[in-house]
């Protein structure tokens, strides 16, 4: 089920109905459980064995992390359930990406591709189960005692197929208090639902078409059209993955669940360090906490610290996809932290920078985000080199993107700027408490407005989905 599709709004309102009448935790954490799996069930009813599994044995096995006698036996058993999750990642996600690399590598033409369907959200459920097994190995929290409650942790809906990646410290405490229905919950997440679904419907998905249309053969168009879908994809990414988790956390808000924040304006970033801190959030910190963290940090003196930041922002581009063009986008991702962090010590004893250094800053990265996108988006490194070289010389014939396209950019462009300013007061828009106030209500009116005329409800699959 995809959140904008009539079948999930008619799922989700029946799921509110029966969580409002049932009476007790237990039996409402049984219904949120079976309404998880029928809600991963609709992708692959097969795949429903895999993420049962990778909950038993990270649930079974996390009892002996915790409690065995010796530090060795401790280690032992978080390697087995490590192993076992990231076994289950490697078949499914790099398996096939390993036999075509090795069989070109070996000059065996005859090799035959393997044919294996990659389980949706299955780079986020074994993140979430790995992060348990690691807190419970540098003793961070108990064991769950109740199976229930660890498989709807593993399993829970709303960021099950896309995120964010929620970790046991932040959703297992909520399940030890009483769940009900309340109204501030229910007014707040719906706004933040509709605000997710004005990203994905309103905005990626009137992009994606002219994008498609660029990236599919960029030497027919002029540089300055290849500029424009350069943007066009830059926004169309930010409002697709960030209108997925917005979608997540409202739905999840409604039923009296907080998820951790995905997205905070990254396009904003004033250096590619801050960009991370900002763009898909709970993966960039999980990967500081459970990568870089565990391969020294910068504990270990400053050329094993540049190591582990380029080790680890490989693993994120790896996270993403077997793909020799996302192994480049992460380690060029790498290369850029590195090159920050070296000019951060070098400017360390200077003033902190002005309004021209931070506007130059912000220049900088995001034109250094939007380049490395082109072989994020691209199907492979030679459209990516063709789309790149368009960007700097004539190349096809002269071409243009619709207005709308252009009226798109606009919005987005005064979106920030608006985001900024009311940042930079000190307050929010939205979501509010009281929304049928007199300028909320009128916003509100607006955006449903323009979804019933502009976007109608569809079932475009979200860009993660394949992550």
């Amino acid at each position: 089920m995809i959140f904008t599709s009539l079948t999930f709004i008619v799922f989700f309102g029946l799921l509110l109905a029966a969580f409002g009448l049932l009476r007790g935790n237990r039996a409402k954490q049984n219904l949120l459980l079976v309404a998880s799996y029928l809600f991963y069930g609709a992708w692959n009813p097969a795949y429903l064995l895999l993420i049962a599994a990778c909950s038993l044995w990270s649930w079974g096995l996390g009892f002996g992390i915790r409690h065995a006698a010796t530090k060795a036996r401790r280690l032992c058993y978080l390697w087995g359930s490590l192993g076992l999750s990231l076994g289950a990642l490697g078949y499914f996600k790099y398996a096939g990406f390993f036999v075509e690399n090795t069989a070109w590598l070996l000059d065996l033409p005859d090799t035959e591709p393997l044919e294996i369907l990659l389980p949706v959200g299955i780079s986020f459920f074994t993140f979430q189960a790995m992060s348990y097994s690691i807190d419970l190995y540098r003793r961070r929290i108990e064991p769950c005692a109740s199976l229930r409650r660890f498989l709807l942790y593993v399993a829970f809906f709303p960021q099950l197929v896309a995120g964010p990646i929620v970790r046991a410290t932040e959703f297992l405490p909520q399940l030890e208090r009483p769940l009900r229905l309340e109204r501030r919950n229910i007014v707040i997440g719906s706004q933040i639902f509709l605000a997710g679904m004005l990203q994905k419907l309103l905005i990626a998905d009137q992009l994606a078409p002219f994008v498609d249309r660029l990236f599919a053969d960029p030497l027919l168009y002029d540089s300055l059209t290849l500029w424009l879908g350069l943007a066009s994809y830059t926004i169309q990414i930010f409002c697709d993955f960030s209108g997925y988790s917005l979608m997540a956390i409202g739905s999840a808000r409604m039923l009296g669940f907080l998820l951790p924040e995905n997205f905070r304006m990254p396009y904003l970033s004033r250096s590619i360090a801050e960009f991370w801190r900002r763009w898909h959030m709970s993966l960039s910190f999980w990967m500081r906490d459970y990568v870089y963290i565990s391969l020294g940090g910068n504990r270990v003196g400053p050329i094993r610290t540049y190591i582990n930041l380029a080790a680890t922002m490989l693993f994120t581009g790896l996270w993403h996809g077997a793909s020799w063009n996302f192994v480049f986008w992460g380690a060029a991702h790498g290369v850029g932290l590195i090159i920050h962090r070296l000019w951060r010590q070098r400017r360390q004893s200077q003033d902190k920078p002005g309004l021209i250094g931070q506007s130059a800053g912000w220049a900088l990265t995001l034109l250094f985000v939007m380049l490395l996108w082109i072989p994020f988006r691209a199907p492979d490194f030679m459209t990516a080199y063709l789309y790149l070289s368009g960007l700097f010389g004539p190349s096809g014939e002269v071409s243009w993107a619709p207005p709308t396209i252009l009226l798109l950019i606009a919005i987005v462009i005064g979106w920030h700027l608006v985001w900024l300013g009311v940042r930079v007061q000190g307050r929010t828009l939205f979501p509010v408490a009281r929304p049928w106030r007199a300028v909320p209500a009128t916003v509100l009116f607006t955006a449903i407005l323009a979804l019933i005329l502009f976007a109608p409800i569809g079932t475009t699959p979200f860009i993660y989905f394949q992550f």
